[in-house]
């Protein structure tokens, strides 16, 4: 199975595997996001392949140590009966001696050359099963290792899949609608709806973030949901840029719509994390 699915991904990788990996010239968002379900697909088929490969080695290796251990065990037998029949004649002669007829010496004799055989048989076999094993180890550890390159190639790709998705999605988004005139400072009797709406939107994700929220939206736009950043164009109660507006849920609404800006910065902030905003 490994190396018939190597033999695929050989013929089947042009786009990923060689060099750094590349994605498609900028297109329609549909091409690309049927490129990123493609390239998500090969993530998890490469995933598949490297689990199965490492249960094999896994598997190779319990072989080794078993077969190790036989092989100890075969050479102690081997002893045993090297000085039976070459280092302590007479043990040899005695055993023999026993026999209670001349058939039966014969056949004692016999006995213990066999054995001898079938034990040097028995360790040649062994090490001849060890080096097996072991050269089936290393081939699928060479696997493995080229699995692995693929799948960081295939990661890579998909990273620049999901930028140019973004992109394309804040080329095509319409422009937001220009912000009504508003003092510096909002009204404070609007900061409290403001307040509960970061409540009710960051509630899912528990006390601690709420509180969070709260904090960086009074350091982002003092609970202005008409806030804008002259030199960034960062807009709403969380500043989102168009680019990041582009790519949340809510990017279909305006930026300046409290409720969208606080459920869209719910949204990367479960996703991304606090990192996303440098106000503090």
């Amino acid at each position: 199975m490994a190396l018939l699915c190597l033999a695929l991904l050989a013929t089947a990788q042009p786009a990923y595997a060689a060099g750094d990996p590349t994605v498609p010239a900028p297109g329609d968002l549909g091409s690309v996001m049927s490129e990123e379900d493609q390239v998500r697909q090969e993530m998890a088929n490469a995933s598949q392949e490297i689990t199965d490969l490492n249960l094999r080695i896994a598997g190779l290796e319990r072989s080794i140590a078993a077969t190790d251990v036989r092989i100890s065990q075969e050479r102690g037998e081997a002893r045993v009966l090297a000085r039976l029949i070459y280092s302590q004649p007479d043990s040899a002669l005695g055993y023999l001696a026993q026999s209670r007829s001349l058939a039966d010496a014969l056949t004692r004799a016999a006995d213990l050359s066999s054995a001898g055989e079938r034990a040097t048989s028995t360790k040649k076999a062994l090490v001849r099963d060890l080096a097996a094993f072991r050269t089936q180890s290393d081939q699928l550890q060479v696997q493995r290792a080229r699995q692995e390159a693929l799948k960081a190639r295939l990661e890579a790709a998909f990273a620049k899949l999901v930028v140019q998705a973004v992109a394309i999605r804040a080329a095509e988004a319409p422009p937001p609608p220009p912000a009504p005139p508003v003092a510096t400072r909002v009204d404070p009797a609007n900061v409290g709806p403001m307040q509960d709406l970061i409540r009710q939107a960051f509630a899912p994700l528990g006390a601690g973030a709420q509180a969070w929220a709260l904090r960086i939206a009074r350091c982002e736009s003092q609970y202005n949901p008409y806030a804008v950043n002259r030199s960034s164009g960062a807009a709403g109660l969380f500043q989102f840029l168009a680019t990041t507006w582009a790519g949340t849920p809510q990017h279909a609404s305006s930026p300046f719509d409290p409720t969208a800006n606080s459920q869209a910065a719910a949204w990367l902030y479960q996703k991304y994390g606090a990192g996303q905003w440098s106000c503090r």
